[in-house]
């Protein structure tokens, strides 16, 4: 992206066109395009310096006086407070410009990817998943959005709380990892905590969650348990955890993670007979679906020219 359009991205005075080449940009790769992004505010800041200092560089010569010492001290006085005012002006509007621009990440059917935000925060984005966030964070608060499964190591920082916003609840933090799925098509909302501590916020309920602690939202009540499948935290390694799950919730994570489309063409929907098994990502859905047909009654037909896999 050239020098220019990021210039006047930041300082908003981009045409629409340009705004929605700049937010192309840069989801295409946030880690790297950030710097370039902070390189053109440093040079933006710069030139801004040397106007100022300019200005007060190579005076005429003079005879000094009293008087005209006086007079002089003053003026630099003067510039210095220009600079610094000037500087100041620059620095918060192009910080408010900033804070301001809302991009988003929306992660592909079938891929994970793994991010870092402004403030070294970093996050995993399961499949099929969606997160919205600013260029640059705001002074006082660091806030994000989320759809579909997240798991956040979020940078310290007393000063600004961290706080993700889902359809179902706003989860708050200083420092600390935890996973959250926020599924608003199936009304499923659930944080786990890893490490540290969160407040979790839906309507007038508040609980707070130390680590191994997962919230609920059941029939509209936030309800704490301990996590008893640590393994489902490994989703961001590529593990499939089959603990505790029914058939048709893990038919919807394999349509997630594989991008494919499952459909049923049984009487009735399997049951698993089994309490806990992990399943690794890497190996296919084949591998997959072929474990499962040892503690589930079903078989199973692919269509490839569709990428449907129908149940019988």
């Amino acid at each position: 992206m050239q020098d220019e359009v990021i210039y006047r991205y930041l300082t908003g005075t981009c045409t629409p066109d340009e705004e929605r080449q700049m937010k192309e940009w840069y989801q295409r790769d946030p880690e790297n395009h950030q710097r370039d992004i902070d390189r053109v505010r440093f040079i933006f800041e710069g030139m801004l310096v040397h106007q100022v200092i300019g200005a007060a560089e190579k005076p005429p010569q003079r005879i000094w006086t009293p008087r005209k010492v006086a007079r002089w001290s003053v003026s630099i006085a003067a510039s210095l407070l220009l600079f610094a005012g000037g500087l100041y002006w620059m620095r918060s509007h192009t910080y408010k410009e900033m804070a301001s621009q809302i991009t988003s990440f929306e992660t592909p059917a079938g891929q994970r990817v793994s991010m870092d935000l402004a403030d070294g925060t970093h996050v995993w984005l399961n499949s099929g998943s969606r997160i919205e966030y600013p260029v640059v964070f705001d002074r006082r608060i660091r806030r994000v959005r989320i759809s579909g499964e997240a798991m956040f190591d979020v940078t310290h920082d007393a000063d600004r709380p961290f706080i993700v916003e889902t359809f179902a609840s706003e989860i708050e933090v200083l420092g600390t990892k935890f996973n959250v799925v926020a599924d608003e098509s199936r009304s499923l909302f659930s944080t786990t905590l890893l490490e540290g501590k969160v407040k979790v916020s839906s309507g007038d309920q508040n609980v707070i969650l130390h680590p191994d602690e997962v919230v609920n939202l059941i029939n509209g009540h936030l309800l704490v348990f301990h996590n008893n499948d640590p393994v489902a935290m490994q989703w961001p390694e590529g593990i499939i955890s089959m603990k505790g799950i029914s058939f048709e919730e893990l038919m919807s994570k394999f349509e997630r993670i594989y991008d494919v489309r499952i459909v049923y063409e049984c009487e009735r929907i399997p049951t698993i007979e089994f309490a806990s098994g992990k399943i690794r990502v890497s190996d296919g859905i084949d591998h997959a679906l072929r474990v499962l047909q040892h503690v589930a009654d079903f078989t199973y037909e692919r269509d490839e020219e569709h990428n449907i896999i129908r149940i019988k």
